[in-house]
């Protein structure tokens, strides 16, 4: 646990300590091009200190706020200023603070301070502000854990997909579906009061209203494929929050298997499907009413080919010295290839495997960074 503590508060620079160094996420010529001046307003009242990420669209730096003098994380949209990303619209920065606005007041949700926009141009900047919730992601803290020969502990997974479930659940509550929850877009952080690990869901710009009923092809791009589910796959555009209860199966997975790999990879869609029905099985998605109104006619036939004979090898995978019975039916339950057998956030919180609490709350962090957000 003490090594926990110290990943954590050692930060993003600490995950080389005990490894060698490795190459960062970001290619060369990202990691050397200058930073983009921010907006005069948002420069004036908040200091930009080191990048904390980057995604299609844009930048993230934690910053010092001067007025309320605390640290927070500071999103920049692209608009004209840089070609290196996919430039934002007005809308698409809109639908992404409401959704974040929406799902305000979840302790796993990371919460929105502050949005700014250049108003002298229609393809200006925005920026989001949230609270800076930690000093890395859950990719990085997995492949810290990896590294540092430190794995989750079933007790860990426990608490991690505890807080996961509760912000989607949340998230859902509010009329919002996420469509992203990938390792990416979950904050690790320390809860400074309880020493407690903490995990925040941020990256809102896929979400969309779950209420739209006119959903576009979108839902099959919002999200990596190896955490795509599988109705997305086969074009659905009739889908509900069970498109992230998916993802969040397959980082459960990850956690168990410490592999530092997505559960789901491969190289192309069709390889990443395909491997999907092979370790869940076909007879889930062969059951779903919605298939034959989604999916082309030669693909429905293939499936059904294979239905009844497909029944995956997901319980070899997770054998009882490695997830518990209770455990494994959370996993199996979150990564059933029927949406509608699919559990929810709702119903997965309600498993026997969430009545046993734990009372040490997995503390594992990198040596050196403070994972307190304050």
């Amino acid at each position: 646990m003490a090594a926990a503590s110290n990943l954590v508060n050692g930060g993003v620079a600490a995950l080389q300590i005990d490894g060698e160094a490795e190459e960062p996420q970001n290619n060369a010529a990202a990691a050397l091009a200058p930073a983009v001046p921010w907006l005069p307003a948002v420069a004036e009242r908040y200091e930009r200190r080191e990048k904390l990420g980057e995604g299609i669209f844009g930048d993230v730096y934690k910053a010092w706020d001067r007025v309320h003098d605390h640290l927070v994380a500071v999103k920049r949209l692209s608009g004209r200023t840089d070609d290196r990303f996919v430039k934002t619209s007005i809308p698409d920065f809109a639908r992404e603070v409401m959704s974040l606005a929406a799902c305000r007041g979840h302790p796993s949700i990371v919460q929105l301070l502050a949005t700014h926009v250049d108003g002298n141009r229609a393809d200006g900047d925005c920026f989001a502000v949230t609270e800076h919730a930690g000093p890395m992601n859950l990719r990085q803290y997995m492949d810290a854990r990896r590294v540092n020969g430190d794995p989750f502990d079933e007790d860990e997974v426990r608490d991690v997909m505890r807080q996961l479930l509760a912000g989607a659940k949340h998230t859902h509550g509010a009329g919002v579906l996420h469509r992203n929850i990938v390792p990416e877009n979950v904050i690790v952080g320390m809860d400074g009061a309880t020493s407690k690990m903490v995990y925040k869901i941020c990256g809102f710009g896929m979400s969309k209203p779950a209420a739209q009923t006119d959903k576009d092809d979108s839902g099959l791009l919002a999200s990596p494929s190896p955490y795509r589910a599988p109705e997305l796959f086969l074009g659905s555009k009739d889908y509900d929050g069970r498109v992230d209860t998916w993802s969040l199966g397959c980082i459960m997975a990850e956690l168990v298997t410490g592999a530092g790999v997505p559960f789901f990879g491969g190289a192309l869609d069709k390889e990443v499907f395909d491997k999907m029905m092979h370790v869940v099985g076909t007879k889930g998605i062969v059951k779903w009413q919605g298939l034959e109104r989604v999916a082309p006619r030669e693909k429905v036939a293939s499936l059904q080919k294979v239905g009844h004979r497909e029944r995956g090898y997901l319980h070899k995978m997770f054998p009882p010295k490695v997830l518990s019975s209770a455990g494994f039916k959370v996993l199996e339950g979150l990564l059933h290839s029927n949406p509608d057998r699919r559990l929810s956030a709702a119903d997965a919180l309600r498993m026997p495997w969430f009545r046993r609490r734990c009372s040490l709350g997995a503390c594992f962090m990198p040596h050196g960074a403070s994972m307190k957000s304050g």
